[in-house]
């Protein structure tokens, strides 16, 4: 017997009635559901034991060509984590400890859940993939960015066996030495990049592959930091215009300048002289406190940006 063996209360269901009539008797603390059922899918499940009792916890079972599914339901459904298959018992066991404690952590201070909740939200938003692997590397977490990444298999996809790969041999040989590497340092490590090709832009992929602290009691893993220029958010003229005490048409020149156009072409897409467009430059000049246009587009996209989830992202 496996130490968690006795210490968890463990029922099996295969009849989705039955799940549903036993949570109605006591609710599952954590509930591990395969997100492909006859009946009802998993997140369908996974919805009806939350109407029941939305304390339950959920963890996802699924597989490669589901996994952009299951990103996106952490945000829709009470999951706590999802897996993709197949998974070791270790690593599931692992998981399921986790949501024990943070079931426990979340009755026993209710502000606890909205930290939850906020990490993973911010993780949502941010205009980088973030992909947790192990040393395989197999996939075991990603934010919602990092799950799109995959889905499209445009330089990084999932193998059958749940493996990070690239679209090139050689890219996915040098991938997996870097994670090796990441693990086998472990928090001591230091980050490592690479550019991976891509088929449907000449713009390559840029990952960062760096170590991350062991949980308590689980496996080392790593997590790959993606990003693709068309996928970065610029700052909204607004944002510009409140960050740097700008009117409206000086931060619009700003934004326009910091996407790469020329003052001149600046002028002419804000409808303005080039004589204008000088003048308003000064002022952003001196209300910024630089001498030079390279370094106003630098202090510009050095503000934070999150990703619009609801689509409406400005890109770059």
């Amino acid at each position: 017997m496996r130490p968690w063996q006795s210490r968890w209360d463990m029922v099996f269901h295969d009849r989705i009635e039955d799940s549903l009539d036993a949570q109605r008797a006591h609710a599952f603390d954590v509930a591990v559901v395969d997100i492909t059922m006859p009946v009802m899918s998993g997140l369908e499940l996974i919805r009806a034991l939350g109407a029941i009792d939305a304390a339950t916890l959920s963890i996802i079972l699924t597989g490669a060509t589901d996994i952009a599914t299951a990103a996106a339901a952490i945000n829709e459904t009470n999951v706590f984590r999802f897996y993709t298959k197949p998974c070791a018992a270790e690593v599931l066991a692992n998981g399921i400890e986790q949501a024990l404690a943070e079931k426990l952590a979340r009755a026993e201070q209710q502000s606890s859940t909205a930290g939850a909740a906020f990490s993973l939200a911010t993780l949502n938003r941010l205009p980088t993939g973030v992909i947790v692997v192990d040393v395989e590397p197999k996939v075991v977490f990603t934010n919602k960015l990092g799950a799109e990444f995959l889905a499209k298999k445009d330089g990084l996809s999932i193998g059958p066996a749940g493996i990070v790969r690239t679209n090139q041999q050689k890219d996915t040989a040098e991938l997996h030495r870097l994670v090796r590497l990441a693990v086998d340092a472990g928090d001591s490590g230091k980050p490592h990049a690479l550019s991976v090709e891509r088929e449907d832009s000449d713009r390559p992929l840029s990952v960062v592959v760096a170590s991350l602290p062991a949980e308590d009691g689980g496996a080392r893993v790593a997590v790959l930091l993606v990003s693709a220029p068309e996928v970065q958010p610029s700052p909204s003229v607004e944002m510009v215009a409140r960050l740097f005490d700008l009117t409206d048409a000086e931060a619009r020149l700003a934004v326009a300048l910091s996407k790469g156009e020329r003052l001149e072409d600046a002028a002419e897409t804000l409808g303005i002289t080039l004589s204008s467009a000088r003048t308003y430059l000064k002022r952003v000049f001196s209300k910024t406190d630089v001498d030079r246009q390279a370094e106003l587009v630098r202090l510009i996209l050095a503000a934070p940006v999150l990703l619009d989830l609801g689509g409406g992202a400005q890109r770059r």
